[in-house]
């Protein structure tokens, strides 16, 4: 099948794409160990014992000779409402797995407030993100997420602005470099579309607007010159 499709497409069209996926390797084994590569996982807390399974696709924009593209990061994500309040959950980076890199997340979405008419309701997840190439690459990231949402509607839709938060607590980068970036922060926007057993999510976050993007192997595209990037996100959940 692999032959015919290469007779029918032709050489210089795999060429193109080995070419495209040679040029994301570089950035894909950075930004996973640098920036978050997903959207926000359960803004919402779900239902008590409710599961949920979620795939969601995008990433940071880059130029890609006269085009711009997203960065196809994969992530599959699995939730469980652990009360009314709280979900837990889990997620794998699926591309990141395919360069060879070991990506997941492990956290909790915690409601505090609810909605009162236009004031919006209130949650935080703190997360655990595990990276692993081999014993000389693995690190640990904490990670909080805040997130204000408003729902509306008879399907509850709901609206949210939000922020997540990566640290770095090692001293040194690779090569014993120093850190100077300790602090991450990645405001984003997002609306979430809701079936009864379904919802269907876009988001769009600006990834470390506050380091400079200059002297990378990528060109990123941002709304801030020469600092952090723009990344655009879509998500599926199925509920059961």
């Amino acid at each position: 099948m692999y032959t015919n499709l290469r007779v029918l497409l032709n050489i210089d069209t795999f060429t193109i794409i080995n070419n495209y996926m040679r040029l994301l390797l570089i950035p894909l084994l950075s930004i996973c160990l640098l920036f978050s590569c997903a959207p926000a996982r359960f803004v919402k807390p779900l239902n008590k014992k409710q599961h949920a399974a979620n795939i969601s696709f995008g990433g940071p924009l880059i130029k890609y000779g006269t085009a711009t593209i997203p960065i196809p990061f994969l992530t599959a994500n699995y939730g469980y409402g652990l009360d009314s309040t709280t979900t837990g959950f889990a997620s794998i980076n699926i591309t990141s797995a395919l360069f060879g890199n070991f990506q997941m997340e492990l956290g909790a979405t915690k409601q505090l407030l609810q909605q009162k008419k236009y004031f919006p309701a209130l949650s935080v997840s703190p997360i655990i993100n595990v990276v692993y190439k081999n014993k000389d690459a693995r690190k640990l990231y904490p990670q909080l997420t805040i997130n204000a949402f408003w729902e509306y509607g008879k399907r509850k839709n709901f609206f949210y602005l939000g922020a997540d938060n990566w640290f770095e607590f090692s001293a040194k980068r690779q090569y014993d470099i120093k850190q100077k970036n300790h602090w991450i922060f990645m405001p984003m926007v997002g609306h979430s579309f809701a079936g009864k057993k379904w919802n269907f999510n876009i988001e769009a976050k600006i990834i470390a607007p506050n380091i400079s993007n200059e002297k990378l192997v990528v060109d990123y595209v941002t709304p801030l010159n020469t600092n952090g990037a723009f990344g655009i996100y879509l998500g599926y959940t199925r509920k059961f």
